[in-house]
C-alpha cells in the first residue's frame, strides 16, 4: 500500500489474522532496531522471505505467531514503544507504527 492508497484498516485486519515470522535470538529475545526513539521488529509473510532478508546467515531460529498476538501480546512484554517493520527489502513493505488502531492505547505514542 502506498501513501494516500489502499485501505489501512483492511491492512491491519489482514496482519492480524495472518501467521507472521520473527527471527528469534533465543527463546526469550527477538532481534529490534531502534530507530528515532521507537523499538521496531522485523516480521515477514514468509519463511523464503525471513530467509532472503538474512542471506549472510545459514541456520535462522524463528517464531511462527499470528499477528493479532505479536501486536497484543509481545509488543507489550518489551520496554518502550515498539513497531513492526513488515516484509522489510520488499516491494510491498509496510511499517506498522505504535500508534492507536494498531497496537493498545497504553502502546500508542499517539495516545
Amino acid at each position: 500500500m502506498r501513501a494516500g492508497e489502499g485501505d489501512p484498516e483492511a491492512l491491519i485486519r489482514a496482519f492480524r489474522e495472518s501467521t507472521v515470522y520473527v527471527q528469534r535470538i533465543d527463546p526469550l529475545s527477538l532481534p529490534m532496531v531502534e530507530m528515532n526513539g521507537l523499538k521496531w521488529i522485523a516480521a515477514f509473510s514468509s519463511l523464503e522471505k525471513l530467509a532472503q532478508h538474512l542471506k549472510a546467515q545459514s541456520e535462522v531460529d524463528y517464531l511462527a505467531v499470528q499477528g493479532e498476538r505479536l501486536l497484543d501480546t509481545y509488543l507489550p512484554a518489551f520496554p518502550g514503544r515498539t513497531g513492526i517493520v513488515f516484509d522489510t527489502g520488499s516491494e510491498h513493505m509496510i511499517a506498522l507504527p505504535p500508534v492507536k488502531g494498531i497496537v493498545s492505547d497504553e502502546l500508542a505514542v499517539d495516545a
